[in-house]
Formats: structure tokens, sequence, C-alpha cells
């Protein structure tokens, strides 16, 4: 669908949220209608493979960029959580992004606000659509502080539309610095500009997502559900798609239930990989991302298992944790008839 300034000017902007009003500035926004809505599917958050020395490890990159794209990925999210970005230089972040760019032919997005201020997140936001990826993703957790309005936060937003031009965005609900979601409201004013193409939502509210999801069903913004016991509920309610951080254990799982799980009956195919996930919600969270290395080398990845974060190493107990759900995995994708990407 075609947004133009005819949608703003009449009635997209006459709410209100908590109060304060919305329609300062939107209407005014440089933009054209934007036809590069994202495909669906399965999204990884994409980790960060690095050396001993913890410097960037671009051929094991490579070799998970394969396994995404081997496993059914429909997209890729970049420079993330899952990717340390907190722990990552700027020159990182960059080089990181246009790595990944150019040796995937999926379409890439990554984050390009690690800052309070409008000026410097501008900037960096044009740096990273250099890099050549089809959104750079805003993080309202750090474009505003914890203590601020929901105003301040709209301001932010504003700010760095006004002087981006056209480049496509999405947003992040990222948990960390702290945990801030957009409520259906502020997304319903944000998606109305044609700007946002990628929502990635932590709320682990099914019905949360599911009103999201309405919200913008007839606009270019596609809601991705980082919660994994979630994404069935959320893809059968039209959602876009899977970004969870169990897609790096087993991606396989996310894109199975992509392409069978939208049907009009659920199969018991789909139930079984869909217990299956949610069975081992808690056992993928424990010292990740190390754990989710671990397991990657299960798999023939061959990665270092590091990470610039200050988390404890794993121990026998933990390898044995892992080293079962490998087996318990592998006996469900037999059962399923789901091919288990390897390699080695």
């Amino acid at each position: 669908m075609n947004w133009t300034r005819r949608k703003f000017v009449s009635t997209a902007f006459m709410t209100t949220l908590g109060g304060i009003w919305l329609s300062r500035g939107f209407e005014n926004l440089p933009f054209n209608d934007l036809e590069n809505k994202l495909p669906g599917g399965f999204w990884p958050v994409m980790m960060t493979p690095f050396n001993e020395d913890l410097s960037i490890d671009y051929q094991g990159l490579k070799r998970l960029i394969q396994w995404y794209e081997d496993s059914g990925s429909t997209g890729l999210f970049a420079n993330c959580g899952s990717s340390e970005m907190y722990n990552l230089s700027d020159q990182e972040r960059i080089d990181l992004t246009k790595f990944v760019v150019e040796h995937t032919e999926l379409p890439v997005v990554s984050t390009g606000t690690f800052s309070a201020q409008v000026t410097e997140n501008v900037d960096f936001v044009k740096k990273i659509y250099d890099t050549g990826v089809k959104a750079v993703v805003l993080i309202p957790s750090v474009m505003v502080g914890k203590e601020e309005m929901d105003s301040e936060l709209l301001n932010s937003f504003e700010g760095i539309m006004n002087q981006t031009g056209n480049i496509p965005l999405g947003i992040y609900e990222c948990p960390s610095p702290y945990s801030r979601n957009i409520s259906p409201e502020m997304l319903d004013q944000l998606q109305k500009t044609g700007r946002f193409l990628y929502f990635k939502d932590t709320t682990c509210n099914a019905a949360l997502v599911a009103q999201k999801i309405e919200i913008t069903s007839n606009s270019s913004l596609g809601i991705y559900n980082a919660h994994s016991p979630d994404v069935l509920h959320s893809i059968r309610h039209g959602g876009a798609g899977i970004s969870c951080i169990a897609g790096n254990y087993y991606p396989e799982l996310f894109s199975y239930l992509w392409q069978n799980g939208r049907a009009k009956e659920v199969s018991e195919s789909v139930k079984k990989v869909n217990d299956f996930i949610l069975a081992n919600k808690s056992v993928i969270g424990k010292k990740y991302s190390i754990g989710a290395k671990y397991f990657m080398n299960l798999r023939g990845l061959d990665l270092t298992i590091n990470s610039r974060k200050n988390t404890l190493p794993l121990d026998n107990s933990d390898k044995v944790r892992l080293e079962f759900l490998w087996k318990e995995l592998s006996a469900l994708c037999e059962d399923v008839e789901i091919d288990l990407v390897t390699y080695g």
C-alpha cells in the first residue's frame, strides 16, 4: 500500500498518546513511497565469531552466513544484540555489516543508533545505510533515557527521520541498556510515515504482538517476533516473521514453522516442532552466546567459543546439557523429516 501525504494531513496524526499531540512535524517529513517491503520468514539475529584475541573472525562469519542461508533464512539481522553490538567499535559495526551484505544474497538490516544524541545517530545511520543494508534499525532504549517520556522518544524518531532522507528504517525493542517497548499507539504513528520496514518485537506478550500486527497489516512495516514461545501464534495471526535467539541453535525449526505453520489447520508435525521450542526455551538462554557457539560447533561450524561479554565459561554440565539438546533435536528432525544443516 502506498502511503502519501494525503494520508497524514487528513487523519493520520490527529490522535494522542498519553495526552501528547503527535501531529507536529510528522506530516512535513521528506520521503517517497517505499515499495521495498522486506520478505517474511525467519530472520536470524546474527552472532559475531571472534578469534582467540577477540578480533572478529571473518572466515568464521562467512561459514555462519552460509549456515543461516542453508537453514532457510529469508533475511539477516547483523550488528544486533546477539552480535555483541555494544562491545564493537563504530568501525567494527560498519565493517561487520558491510561484510555480511557482501557475502549474502539475502536482505540485511543492521543497527544504526548508539547514542542519545540525534545528530550522532543521524551520522551513523547514514554510514550503516551506505554498507548496502535494506533498512537501518533504531533502538528506543538507546535513543532516550529510561526516565524520559514517550514524547521525547518521538522527538528523537522525528529528528532522525527529518535528517536521513528516504533511508528505510527499522525498530528493535532491545532489552539493553533497559527495556523500552513501543506502544501500539506509537507504532501506529510511526508506521504511517512509510519509512519503517522491520520491527523486532520483544514484548513477550502474544496478544500485544497480535495487536501490533493488526495495526501494521496495511503498511510496509513487518512485525518479526523475538519471543520464540509465541512465534507460531504471531505468524498465524499475520506476523511478518521470526527473529529470536533460539534461531542460533536450530534455525531450521523456525524456517519450518514459517513454511508449514500458517496453514489453516496446525499439523501434528508443526505441534511437535513448536512443543520442542517451548520445552527448551530456558535451555538455550543459559550462558548465551557462548552456549550457542558450542552448539554450532556440534553442527560443524568450527567457531572459537568466546565472547567479549563477561560470561562465565561453559562447565561440564553445560556441555552435557547442550549435547543432549543436540541429540533431542536430531531425533525430532528425523521424526518430522526436517533436514538439519551440518558441516564437517
